[in-house]
This record gives C-alpha cells, structure tokens and sequence, in this order.
C-alpha cells in the first residue's frame, strides 16, 4: 500500500464526527424559548425554520451579541431578528480538516451537515466536535493534550452543597 494511499484511509469524514441530534425552534420563537432549550439540553446552538424550511441557526454567541450585549428583553426578541442567516452548509462526506478551514475563513463555530443528494440537513458540526475529536483520535503529546482538554470543557450540573 502506497503513504498516499495509508494517508487517505486515516481521514475522516464530517458524517462520523457531527452531532446527530438536531434541536429546532421557529424563527418566530424567542431568544428565551432558545436560551431555555440550550441550557435544558446542554448545546450551543439551535437552528431555526419556518415553515418546516431551515433558514437559520441561533447560538450562544447571537445570544450574547444580540440581546445581551443589547439589553433586549429576551422574552420579547424573536429568533428571526438574531439568528445568523443564511446558515452556512457542508457536505456529511467532507473531510474534517476541510470544514475547520470553512469554519475559520467563515468566522463561525458551527457549520450544518446536509446529505449529498437532497440537501436535507442530517447534523450539525461544531468547533467542540473538532476539539473532541483531535483529543480522541490524534496521538498528542501530554503538553498538546492538556491544551487541547483545557480548551474543551463539558458543563456539568453543579452539585448542591449543604452550607
């Protein structure tokens, strides 16, 4: 078997890695209705629809930039009116480094995965899945390793202390 050959079969597609479990709202639900099912769920982004049709997505950082930062009332900010449009989109056979590149020249965290034929999305991809992801499969360094683990945080329910 020829390097460029055992080099090929070692790279991975965006369909392995994505996050499969898409949470949707209306884009006429609120900044709240999306802050609320973020934190239930423990995710960074929602996308929005219409009418059954993708037209956006909604993350953290919209939340921050454009309510808080704003001093919206997130009970009375629609989705439509922060959501980042239109959402940027990639194919689920697309090698991994070939979406970090998207992403970065993009600008953004978060990419869709849609199916090759029907454009339909299937998943989500996020820088945190790219981070898991070279922890996971990459053999690191220790001093690489702990960089890449104190970049990559889960948020874990807060323990109730008695005082």
């Amino acid at each position: 078997m020829s390097k460029s050959t055992d080099q090929n079969e070692k790279r991975v597609r965006i369909e392995e890695i994505m996050s499969k479990g898409l949470v949707t709202l209306s884009a006429d639900s609120t900044a709240f209705d999306a802050a609320k099912e973020m934190s239930t769920k423990v995710i960074s982004s929602i996308i929005t629809t219409d009418t059954d049709k993708t037209v956006g997505i909604v993350t953290e950082r919209d939340l921050v930039k454009q309510v808080c930062a704003k001093d919206l009332l997130s009970s009375k900010t629609p989705l439509i009116a922060i959501m980042s449009s239109p959402l940027i989109t990639i194919n689920k056979n697309l090698l991994v480094e070939e979406a970090a590149r998207i992403m970065i020249k993009n600008k953004v965290r978060h990419l869709a995965v849609e199916e090759v034929n029907d454009h339909h999305i299937v998943g989500l991809i996020s820088s945190t899945d790219l981070i898991r992801f070279l922890m996971d499969k990459l053999e690191l360094e220790s001093d690489t390793s702990s960089l890449l683990k104190a970049l990559y945080w889960e948020e874990e329910p807060l323990e109730e202390v008695d005082i």
